[in-house]
């Protein structure tokens, strides 16, 4: 795998899981229907552990591969990032149920 297409996987995971918590999280503020607030809770149980399969992928890659671990590293502090995204997004969901 080349080293623009590690991180390429990265984003592309990244921005899937973000674009569809995005919408859950719009589609609840905007439409107050409770199957959007659902839909986001149900990505959040079952995106943790893609997320984090995908994190050990990139990471078992890179340790076998030691001449892409730097890239494979770059694409884990990728999806590190839908972390904080989503407790923002919880909080902000949470808050708006009353």
């Amino acid at each position: 795998m080349k080293d623009s297409e590690i991180i390429d996987l990265g984003r592309a995971i990244f921005g899937v899981f973000f674009s569809v918590g995005t919408l859950c999280l719009l589609g609840a503020l905007v439409t107050k229907d409770d199957w959007f607030a659902g839909a986001g809770y149900l990505l959040i149980i079952f995106g943790v552990p893609v997320n984090l399969l995908c994190i050990l992928g990139f990471l078992t890659y890179g340790v076998i591969n030691t001449s892409k671990f730097k890239e494979c590293m770059i694409a884990i502090g990728i999806l590190l990032i839908n972390i904080p995204i989503a407790i923002f997004y919880t909080a902000i969901g949470l808050n708006s149920l009353h």
